[in-house]
Formats: C-alpha cells, structure tokens, sequence
C-alpha cells in the first residue's frame, strides 16, 4: 500500500516550482505537492494515470488543466469527467491535515460558493480558477452536474446534513484507493467475540471431512457485534467513491434511504435491538484467510484477511447509516442499542489451496444474491448471451472489437484491436439505439435500466435488453462485425469533430468578445451573436446520440445510389497516419454534412429551452427525426449528392 508521505516528497521534487508562471507546487511548499497525490489516486480510472511523471508531457499537461495554483479561490482541483454525451465535474479542496467536522463543512460552502459567483459574475472569480474552468465545457446547465470533495488526514469522512454530492476523502481511503480496481477487498480487520453474549462455530461443515476434501472451503459461523460492523461499513464508505470495498466483491449494491426495509431495520434497532439477530437473515463473508483466536476465558479474537461481504450489504450498509446518524446527533442512548445487535455471519475461507476455488467463489456469490431478480451490469457479465457477443466481435476475421462486459477487464494482447474499437456492452447498447434503431432518447434513458430484469417469460431481462442481446434476433446479433465497426469508427468521428467544431466556436466567441463597439445596436447584435453561438457550443456538447441518429438516417436513405456500398469501408488506416490528409478532410466534411445540421434542428426546436431538459424529454425525439425528414423532402436531391460524394472520397 502507498505511503502518502513518501508519494508527496516524490513528487515535489519531480513538479517543485512548476510552471514557470502560476506555481502549482511552490518551492519549500511540500502540502502543494498533496494535490498532485490526490489527483493522482482520486480520478486514476478517469484520467488513465496511475502514476504521475514530470517527464511525460501528457502528465504535465493535464496536470495544468486539473490543478488550480493559488489564489485558487478555495478549488484546488478542477477536474471535467466526460462519459459520452454527459459531463460530471469533480471540485476539490486538499488539506494535508487533521479537519474536524465543522472545517470540513466550511471547505464545502466555500467551494460551492466559488462556482456560483464563476456562473453569475464570473469576472469575480480568481484568475487561475477561471482559467481552468474555461478550458472546459462547463456552464450553468451542469450546475447540478458537480461533486464536490473535501480530502484530509483525518479520520472523519461525513458530517451533519451531508449532501449527497459531496465527499469527504480521509487519507486512509486514499491509501486504499490508490490500489485501484485491484483492490476489491478489505485487507485485514480483526473482531472481538464476546462468548457470553455470542458464539462461533470453527468449520461449522464436518472439520475432518473439509481437510480432506480440498474442495469444501474452511468456514467459520458466529455472531458479529452491530457496532461493529458498522464502523466497519463507515471506515470504508468513500473508498471507491459510492462502492464500498467491504462489497467489493459482492454483486449487489445496498438499499437506498427510501428503502422499507431501511426503515424497518432502524425501527428495530430503536425498539428491541435483542431481537435484530431473528428478524435478520445475515451476513456472508468470503476471504482469504479466517483465524480464529482465544483472547481469554470470555473472549475471543478473529483475524480476517482480503475479506468481502458478498451477502448482507444491504444489512450492514443499515448499520452503518444508523450509527452515522447517532454520532452526528450526538444520541449516546442509540449508540448503546447499537451495541445491543448481533448479525448472524458466515464466514468462507477461499484461497488459492482449494480446487476450483475461482468456480467456488463466484457460485457462492451468485448464489447468495438470487433472492430478488438480478440486475446490475456485472451479475449479467456471466449471461452466456454477453459472453458469446463478446467472442463473436472479437474472434474471427477483422475487424476485432472488444467489448468490456465487467469492470476491470484488462484489453488482451490478441487479436489485436484499436483504441476505438474497445468499447463496454453498455456504450454499444447506447450507440447501437440511436444508429439502428434510430432512438437518440432511448440511448440515453435506458443507461440506467438497461440491464434490470423485469421477470417476464418472453424476453430475455427486458424489452430493450432483448432487442439487443437476444442471440436469436438481438440487433447486435443481426448486424455484421462490420456494420459494428463502422458504428464505432462513426462515434470516434463525431468525437473528434466535436473537439474541432468547440474549438472553432470557442474561437469566434474570442474574437466577439474583443470588439469594442460604441454604436448600441452593433453592440446589440454582438451579444445576439455571442449567445447564439454559446448556444451551438451547449448544443454541440450533448448531441452526440442524436449526431449519430442524423448520420444512420441520411445513409438509410441514400445508400441505394451508391454502387458497392456493402463493400466498402472508411479507411481506418488512413485516419490514423498523421502524413495523410484524410483526417482533417473527414472531420470537415462530417461536421458539414451531419454535425452541423444536427445543431440546426436542435437550435431551431428548442427555443430558449434548456438544451438537456429538451435532450431528456420523449416527444424530441419524434420532433427531431420529424424535423430531419423535412430536410430531407425538401433538400433531398442536394443532400443525397452531398452524401454520395462523402462516400466516394471517404469509404473505398
């Protein structure tokens, strides 16, 4: 595990009076050094860094867009996280020392304040905070978009009246974050076990036939203190930023405040906690390592190692809310009925000693979570329909497409594949709507429920799900490795004609702003100009689905024209050769043709709505395909032109 200490001298001296203006780690300043640590280990699976180095330009450069120097106007990091059409912003305070409660909740109106004078007055706000934020797509329509972070080396990780944006990051979580998604377990706890009140069973299956049998793992069942496990729960609440490593391994995210059971759980805390061990089902444990050992006469001394509850989340994230809200309230009699619970726990000892031990373990994980139906993406990475998508688009002849179907999976050296054609089951799904289904609002409102099984017999999980991953008929079945890579291949389009066209605008918006003009109605229609094209910026910011629902529908309609479209292709490796022109040629001609009018239809039907409002809303879906028709019975035979000669320059 890092040492925080040692990583903040190390960079120091790597980034120690850097840059030469705007000092991000000022000489004899080693806590400036603390913010490029905390960069480095928070946002590690957004920024692809896992260790920072001065000598890599790429290091230093986003080094310069994240961290804001001093004055930094209480941000200290400014960090844009972009996921397809939606942008998140992490807004972040760092200090090298011990905060209490009330300090910590000062950081965070202090932060938050910085962002509102940013948006109403901007002209307010430090120099170097608004540098960074200008660089970015951020703007009042993500206001609701931002979390913000307050990062200490304390132990306190919440407070009274907590929002659910903001977080508070101890430098223990940031040890244990630095491990990444290799890091899915608890390293090591130790439990008290007080026999006259609890018990414990060593290898509650036959202890002789388990050391035998090298197939049935070594187990443990006793009682766990409620306190316990909920301090448990709260030390390790922040480590993955809203995935608990305590559930690491678990398939099941625990129940929301709103949850019945929730409130049931603390109604018996409150009432009769002696009684929370019969109402409850328990918790399940697997872990590496269990020892069990004798304190003295009355108690009892359990060491668990690389651990995991793979069944109970729900029981014990319930206590740890409960004792959070005690100690925030100070309510000393609830903090003593806590201690008054005991869960009942199973403990399964898994290591690389026992056959089969990978099988074992995700048998007992699935088949401890089977209560309620499954729906959360990585229960469904085991579907044999994902695993059978997953090997069809990647074996075989070309193209080779990888596609992510759970967390952590690292790309494999063969077959070969390129950056753009590595893309998660979920990211397919969102594209493949909009571009075969023409279904821009579809992409983007069934993200969240895609992979939910709604328990009916004539679909596989759900209706969308079934229109995609059915073997039998899904869409992702019907269309070619092909057909998929030029999906692909159109979506990293549109990313980079989006950098192009933002630039572009970004530009225009320069040179608006610098003219001075005295005569009012000039003035007038420069501010007319300036918003309309801050309104294409926002707009070109979130159209993507729709973009790539403009493209599939101009080629549905006129590939017919086109001798040998079935054969041909854009050429890939043209793209990708920085001597050749193509690039550039492809960008200007896409955004001509599809970005561009993608823009139009939006600006033209929103108004002075707000653009994600109308992104979200049903009925613009039909608005737009209705809109984009229009264009194409009245303009048909220039666009249809326009499209055939994009497909003669660019596809071979």
């Amino acid at each position: 595990m890092i040492d925080l200490n040692e990583r903040i001298s190390e960079l120091y001296e790597q980034f120690k009076d850097f840059p030469t203006k705007n000092k991000i780690v000022r000489i004899n300043q080693k806590d400036d050094a603390f913010e490029l640590v905390v960069f480095e280990i928070l946002f590690q699976n957004l920024h692809g860094i896992k260790k920072l180095n001065f000598n890599e330009e790429a290091h230093r450069e986003i080094v310069l867009k994240s961290i804001v120097p001093a004055p930094d106007d209480s941000v200290d990091i400014f960090f844009e996280e972009e996921d397809l059409d939606d942008r998140k912003y992490h807004i972040v305070q760092v200090k090298n020392s011990d905060l209490d409660p009330q300090k910590i909740e000062d950081l965070f109106i202090l932060m938050e304040n910085s962002i509102k004078k940013f948006l109403r007055k901007p002209r307010d706000t430090e120099k170097n905070l608004k540098d960074i934020i200008n660089e970015t797509d951020f703007s009042k329509q993500y206001i609701n978009d931002c979390i913000y972070y307050v990062v200490h080396r304390g132990r306190t990780n919440y407070i009274k009246g907590q929002k659910s944006n903001q977080k508070v990051i101890t430098g223990n979580e940031l040890e244990i974050l630095e491990k990444g998604t290799e890091q899915m377990s608890v390293p090591r706890e130790f439990f008290e076990i007080d026999t006259k009140n609890n018990f414990i069973v060593n290898n509650f299956i036959d202890t002789v036939t388990a050391k035998v049998n090298t197939n049935i793992p070594q187990s443990l069942l006793c009682n766990f203190s409620g306190y316990d496990l909920a301090k448990l729960n709260n030390k390790y609440s922040n480590t993955l930023l809203g995935r608990n490593i305590l559930y690491g391994q678990n398939l099941r995210e625990s129940l929301s405040k709103n949850s019945k059971t929730y409130e049931s759980m603390f109604e018996t805390i409150n009432k009769e906690p002696e009684l929370f061990l019969f109402y409850n089902n328990g918790i399940t444990i697997i872990a590496s390592s269990t020892n069990a050992i004798e304190k003295d006469t009355e108690k009892e001394m359990i060491q668990i190692e690389n651990f995991s509850i793979i069944n109970g989340a729900q029981t014990t994230s319930t206590l740890g809310a409960y004792l959070k809200d005690a100690e925030i309230n100070n309510e000393l009699e609830k903090i003593e009925n806590l201690k008054k619970v005991f869960v009942l726990t199973k403990i399964y000892e898994i290591n690389q000693d026992l056959k089969n031990h990978k099988a074992i373990s995700e048998n007992i994980k699935i088949y401890n979570n089977t209560q309620t139906p499954l729906s959360s993406r990585d229960m469904v990475s085991i579907r044999k329909e994902q695993i059978d998508l997953k090997n069809r688009l990647l074996m075989g002849e070309s193209p080779n497409i990888f596609v992510f179907i759970k967390k952590g999976e690292g790309v494999p050296s063969y077959p070969k594949s390129l950056p753009y054609q590595r893309v998660s089951n979920e990211t397919l799904a969102q594209l493949a709507f909009c571009a075969f289904y023409f279904e821009p609002f579809t992409a983007k409102d069934k993200k969240t429920s895609l992979f939910d099984n709604d328990g009916k017999e004539d679909v596989i999980l759900n209706y969308d799900y079934n229109r995609l991953f059915n073997p039998n008929n899904g869409i992702l079945f019907v269309k070619s490795k092909k057909e998929i890579d030029e999906l692909l291949f159109i979506y990293l389009l549109h990313q980079d004609s989006k950098k192009r066209q933002k630039s572009f605008i970004k530009e225009e918006l320069n040179v608006l702003n610098q003219r001075h003009l005295n005569n009012p109605e000039q003035e007038k229609r420069k501010e007319e100009q300036i918003d309309a094209k801050k309104r294409s910026l926002e707009i070109s910011n979130v159209c993507l689905f729709y973009n790539i629902t403009c493209y599939y529908i101009i080629k549905s309609n006129y590939d017919y024209l086109i001798e040998n479209v079935e054969t041909s292709s854009f050429s890939v490796r043209r793209y990708f050769d920085s001597s050749d022109s193509y690039k550039q040629e492809i960008i200007r001609a896409f955004i001509k043709l599809f970005y561009t009018k993608t823009i139009d239809i939006i600006r033209k039907n929103t108004g002075v709505e707000n653009i994600t409002n109308w992104i979200r809303a049903e009925k613009n879906q039909k608005t737009f395909i209705d809109s984009l028709n229009d264009i194409l019975n009245t303009d048909g035979f220039n666009l249809s032109q326009d499209y055939i000669d994009f497909v003669k320059k660019f596809r071979s």
